[in-house]
């Protein structure tokens, strides 16, 4: 069957939803706002802007759970030696081709810094979400 186009890729990326997994799980959708955000920051003590992150799965090509979950917990380590918090979130496929991916929430997180570390663990885009709490989804590169 092949890899996806660049087209068929980015309608993936935005149509798939971002779970952060609170005891209520927030659903972030790409170009809505999310006011349950601003009752996690609080929660948080954080800020309601950051960015939900994944590094599963680098350059959209499937890899084992093992692997990624490898690759989370790298992310992780990194994270917290940069001194960032998180809360644990999947990426999903509503369409149910593409398996869920362990993901981040960071809270606070610049959109420049996320981008280095998107790029760093070969992710393709992450979703930022601005203070109004509409995300957004960011590429890293062109697709191809």
């Amino acid at each position: 069957m092949g890899e996806p186009g660049p087209d068929r890729l980015a309608q993936t990326y935005h149509a798939a939803l971002y779970r952060i997994d609170t005891p209520t799980p927030i659903l972030l959708k790409i170009g809505a706002a999310q006011p349950e955000l601003k009752a996690l920051a609080r929660t948080l003590q954080r800020p309601s802007w950051g960015v939900f992150l994944s590094a599963s799965n680098p350059r959209s090509r499937l890899l084992s759970p093992a692997a990624n979950d490898r690759r989370l917990k790298a992310l992780q380590r990194a994270l917290r030696q940069a001194g960032y918090s998180w809360v644990p979130g999947r990426g999903l496929d509503p369409a149910g081709r593409w398996p869920d991916e362990p993901s981040l929430w960071i809270p606070g997180l610049p959109k420049t810094v996320a981008h280095a570390w998107a790029r760093r663990f070969g992710q393709n885009a992450f979703v930022w979400c601005d203070e109004q709490t509409v995300a957004h989804l960011v590429w890293t590169a062109p697709i191809r």
